[in-house]
């Protein structure tokens, strides 16, 4: 068996200078520091993204973007490792949940949030690790 769990990883790496761009497309600005737990933005669910290959307007909904990662019919899928194929940036993987955490960096949604304070993350053990550095007893 072949691990491909790390696919596609050099490309998320670059994927916050997409990101940046996306976001001045649309006008969001969401951001977080991860140091001090501030989340510097906010999100619109209601608004339409575009795919790079395609064009096809879709809701900015996580699940609905991950299915067409998965389906959409205009990238190149050179092998297992492109099952999943990011609609705005090069990044790709066979990995749904990778899929999953990427687009929700690339939209800026944030489901995770402390109980603590104004801190959110796109992951649970995020926001675990938060929790545990800046809210211990």
């Amino acid at each position: 068996d072949e691990d491909y769990s790390q696919a596609g990883t050099s490309q998320m790496d670059n994927s916050q200078g997409n990101f940046g761009n996306w976001q001045q497309m649309v006008g969001d600005q969401t951001g977080d520091d991860v140091f001090s737990g501030q989340d510097t933005g906010a999100q619109n669910s209601q608004e339409l993204v575009a795919c790079q290959y395609c064009s096809q307007s879709l809701q900015r909904d996580t699940e609905i973007l991950i299915n067409h990662c998965k389906t959409c019919n205009v990238p190149e899928r050179r092998d297992a490792r492109y099952t999943f194929v990011c609609l705005f940036c090069d990044y790709h993987t066979f990995q749904r949940v990778h899929m999953r955490y990427h687009m929700r960096k690339e939209i800026g949604e944030k489901p995770f949030v402390c109980k603590f304070c104004s801190y959110s993350s796109t992951q649970k053990g995020q926001l675990q690790y938060h929790e545990q550095i800046r809210h211990a007893n």
